[in-house]
């Protein structure tokens, strides 16, 4: 497939959360294995019902990259307070999520422009901090801006099946190192 070399980008509004849904659920059922019909029904719903809820209260915001009306990317960011301290003096975190582009379109900047997109954002509403969980793939452009991973977070789920899977896999990369 021939790819243009002008894309457009833009800001999500609420009109887009069938758009946003749709992609993050693929996302997470591609990410995981052996997801069933009934959780990814689950997942759609939960999903849509957050998107409609935060992009109006503006506790979310989410930027598209396009090839005409096709999808190449989407980036998104919650936004969120915590106390203040030392080193993040408004208590404003921008939690950067949904950072994906499609195989066909990487390499070409889309990730890059996506998440300069929502880091402008971030810094736009004042946040003090920025936080993601990282893939492999996506490490190297989040270090390119001096993101680190710190050794002092951990994390716990209510639902112990959850917990379960979280802590086997770090077991396992552990034992693996």
């Amino acid at each position: 497939m021939e790819i243009k070399d002008s894309l457009s980008y833009r800001t999500a509004t609420i009109d887009d959360v069938e758009l946003l849904t749709r992609t993050r659920v693929k996302f997470l059922t591609v990410a995981r294995e052996n997801v069933t019909d009934s959780q990814n029904a689950e997942l759609y719903a939960h999903n849509k019902a957050y998107f409609e809820e935060s992009l109006k209260d503006d506790t979310f915001a989410a930027f598209f990259a396009f090839d005409g009306k096709r999808l190449a990317g989407t980036s998104g960011v919650n936004f969120y307070k915590v106390p203040p301290n030392l080193m993040n003096k408004t208590g404003d975190v921008a939690h950067i999520s949904n950072m994906f582009t499609k195989p066909e379109y990487r390499g070409r900047g889309v990730a890059t422009h996506l998440f300069n997109m929502t880091v402008e954002e971030a810094r736009r509403r004042g946040c003090g901090r920025l936080e993601l969980h990282a893939t492999d793939m996506g490490r190297p452009i989040y270090e390119k801006y001096g993101f680190f991973a710190p050794d002092d977070v951990m994390e716990y789920y209510f639902d112990s099946q959850v917990t379960a899977c979280c802590a086997q896999e770090v077991r396992k990369v552990s034992i693996e190192e």
